[in-house]
């Protein structure tokens, strides 16, 4: 997300919902063509409830990057990219409300600590205006569907191979968003060729490379371990922000921000502890 945030200010030109369905349009663009021409009949065996949930999988990414990217537009890189990442909490929270994942007290201390983080942020949003809350909490949002996004994906990856997995995740997630973006009356072309490159980045090094990275990984890692990999994110995309866009880091940010870190910390210790 660090990288995938540089991208969507530098697509700003675009609507948040627009950036969101050709990432993943493009994505799909490149990874179905090549999952069918390494992986004859991967596509065959299918069933219903692989389907099911393989499209579920990608609702939730396209909830994930039209809440997150849209936070974009509200809030700064550093707020955005913090609070979308306490996805490890959430999957935590999630995976305990549906009895999948047993919260130990380490976990429910960073569960706890984690919202300390985001309260603290928020307030300080709060104090700014309401556009910037409002950021905060699409950010938050994008977390949630992350988390979900992860313990679906692991669900629908046990009986589906790596590629046919991503292919259809992906293809779903961009029909989600084309929806979306077609509901909304978002602008879907017409873009200035900087635009179509940054656009072309962000599926390619963020989407095809950088996500498909984490599903592969959860084929052999649980997906709170997974998450947690996403924690130098925020410490990269807050640099960025600050020199390519001239964006500081409030003080709140800083406070609540380090609670967030030293959360998400907690919740891979004790996710290994439970190993």
């Amino acid at each position: 997300m660090a990288h995938g945030a540089i991208f969507v200010r530098l697509a700003s030109e675009a609507d948040p919902l627009a950036i969101a369905a050709w990432r993943l349009t493009l994505a799909s663009a490149i990874v179905v063509p090549l999952v069918l021409i390494a992986q004859r009949g991967a596509f065959s065996g299918i069933t219903a409830r692989d389907l099911f949930l393989t499209v579920g999988a990608g609702g939730l990414l396209a909830g994930h990057f039209a809440s997150w990217i849209t936070s974009l537009d509200y809030t700064s890189i550093s707020n955005s990219v913090l609070l979308v990442s306490t996805a490890p909490v959430w999957v935590a929270v999630i995976g305990r409300v549906t009895g999948t994942v047993r919260l130990s007290r380490l976990m429910t201390i960073a569960i706890a600590i984690s919202l300390l983080g985001s309260a603290i942020i928020a307030s300080g949003s709060l104090a700014i205006g309401r556009q910037t809350l409002r950021g905060d909490l699409l950010a938050l949002v994008g977390a949630v569907c992350m988390g979900a996004y992860l313990l679906t994906a692991q669900r629908a990856q046990r009986n589906l191979g790596f590629g046919p997995y991503v292919a259809l995740a992906y293809a779903s997630a961009a029909a989600w968003l084309w929806i979306a973006a077609l509901a909304s009356g978002a602008r879907m072309t017409g873009f200035e060729n900087r635009t179509w490159w940054v656009l072309a980045g962000i599926a390619l090094v963020s989407q095809v490379i950088g996500h498909s990275g984490y599903n592969f990984s959860l084929r052999q890692l649980k997906p709170e371990f997974v998450a947690v990999t996403l924690l130098g994110e925020p410490i990269v995309a807050s640099i960025l922000g600050l020199f390519l866009f001239h964006e500081p880091v409030a003080t709140m940010t800083i406070w609540g921000g380090a609670l967030v870190l030293a959360a998400i910390l907690l919740a891979a210790r004790a996710q290994r502890s439970e190993t």
